[in-house]
């Protein structure tokens, strides 16, 4: 075990480094929250994939590999879809569009966007960015909790005190610079270790072929790509899986990350670079999962299949280097989403709406409060613990409905209106939250398999869609000749 530790602290000396080394570079909010729109090819493509795919990909994914199998490509592939119609789309413009705007947050180009003096647009955005993103990094640091306490023995509680001082020990320290190129650090480790340890699981299992036996001992449905579902059913369950697609385009910390580059020439090169690695460490987390349970046979939590298959597997220091890995995982995502909250709380309330003479220097210095103030929220959500692949897809589907169409729309339609704009971002989120949080989904549990239930985001992303649409042919469209040029 003490080699196992001595891998993970020189992982988080690194870290550390790297934030220090960063902090220098924040001289303005603009740098602090984007960069200053100054990174290139490779930071923008490694950050944007390490800062969506969190620890949902190195727990939530190879523990859904565990449970079904080969079904589990299902979900892979409408992630993968759902990251190349990102940069296809989306990414170009709004770097375009945000750079004219000189727009640094997500509430600053929608504002600017639909010329909205009333503030109504930004209002109602920071309020669902700050809502979504702190459960979304309570989900993080809950995925911390999992794995610190899994690999060291700990109790959850004291394994998630941990987690909640690294991840906001470094976000402190560098802002937007530091965040980026550690996600370039930990983005690299994660994709090696998707590589290697499902290869070194299948030499030492003897090869796929005694893996698929394995498997078909202990559930057969596991290799099938229906997961045992006919007609209809797996119609559903193929959709429902894939259904992740659809939160790409509502994601602001994925967005800030085309923001912030600092060539929109090279954002075909960063395309190469994100999907190479989004393909590549998709098919490792599922994997992973298949070979853990052919393995383990059956674990009370499906979601540590990757720590234990690393500590079952590989030697001590290299189990440590996995561990390390996995936090890089978690981490990449959750420094990321406090900044974006925490971007939305000073420079989208207190700068913009409360106090716009103030300083940069006393803007640096809120952020990093806020940053330590929603930690604290978040880490007393995580408290209660839950199933990361599900708790994921409730922050997901929030920001999916809310700004999924708008932001589309926004960049593509010049018809869309404030009025449109409204509409959709709070359809979206009240749907959301009824669907998931206030018994639609368990109702519905009751007749279906949870495989087959629809989950809140499609319902609110499409009526979200609808509403934009409706909404802003019956009313007046702001002047867009310039932007739109």
């Amino acid at each position: 075990m003490s080699i196992l530790i001595l891998a993970f602290l020189v992982y988080l000396t690194i870290l550390i480094i790297i934030g220090i080394w960063a902090s220098k570079f924040n001289k303005t909010l603009d740098d602090f929250l984007i960069a200053g729109r100054k990174l290139g090819t490779w930071p923008v493509a490694i950050s944007a994939e390490a800062s969506d795919m969190s620890g949902w990909l190195v727990m939530g994914l190879p523990g859904r590999g565990f449970v079904y199998g080969i079904g589990a490509l299902w979900t892979s592939i409408g992630v993968a879809f759902g990251t190349l119609f990102n940069w296809s789309v989306i990414a170009k413009r709004l770097r375009r569009y945000t750079a004219k705007l000189r727009s640094i947050t997500i509430p600053d180009f929608l504002e600017d966007r639909y010329n909205d003096k009333t503030h109504i647009i930004r209002a109602i955005s920071t309020c669902i960015i700050t809502i979504f993103m702190v459960a979304y990094v309570s989900v993080q640091l809950v995925a911390s909790g999992k794995i610190l306490s899994e690999t060291f023995g700990w109790d959850y509680h004291s394994a998630l005190i941990l987690g909640f001082a690294i991840i906001t020990l470094y976000t402190l320290l560098g802002g937007f610079f530091a965040v980026a190129w550690t996600d370039v650090f930990q983005g690299m480790l994660i994709v090696g270790i998707l590589v290697i340890l499902p290869i070194i699981g299948i030499i030492r299992l003897g090869g796929l072929g005694k893996i698929f036996s394995e498997i078909s001992k202990i559930n057969t449905d596991a290799l099938s790509p229906s997961f045992g579902y006919g007609g209809l059913f797996f119609l559903i369950f193929a959709f429902v899986s894939m259904s992740w697609f659809f939160g790409y385009p509502g994601q602001p910390h994925i967005l800030t990350r085309y923001m912030a580059i600092k060539d929109e020439k090279k954002i075909w090169n960063s395309t190469l670079i994100g999907m190479t690695w989004v393909i590549i460490s998709l098919w490792g987390a599922v994997l992973i999962g298949i070979i853990g349970l052919a393995f383990f046979k059956g674990l009370p939590d499906p979601e540590k299949v990757m720590p234990l298959l690393a500590m079952h597997l590989l030697p001590e220091w290299a189990a440590g280097v996995v561990i390390a890995a996995i936090t890089a995982a978690i981490m990449s995502t959750a420094d990321s989403q406090l900044l974006v909250a925490s971007s939305s709380v000073v420079e989208d309330v207190y700068h913009k709406l409360v106090n716009p003479n103030v300083s940069q220097k006393k803007l640096l210095l809120y952020s990093r409060i806020s940053v330590l103030l929603l930690s604290i929220i978040a880490f007393l959500l995580a408290l209660q613990g839950g199933v990361i692949y599900f708790l994921v897809a409730f922050a997901w589907g929030g920001l999916a409905a809310s700004f999924g169409p708008l932001i589309i729309l926004s960049l593509w339609w010049k018809r869309t209106t404030k009025w449109g704009a409204i509409a959709g971002m709070i359809s979206g989120t009240i749907i959301v939250v009824v669907w998931d949080k206030l018994g639609v989904a368990n109702m519905l549990s009751n007749s279906l398999s949870s495989e087959l239930i629809i989950p809140g985001m499609l319902p609110a992303f499409f009526i979200s869609l609808f509403l934009v649409i409706i909404v802003s042919i019956f009313t007046v469209p702001p002047d867009t000749n310039t932007l739109f040029k």
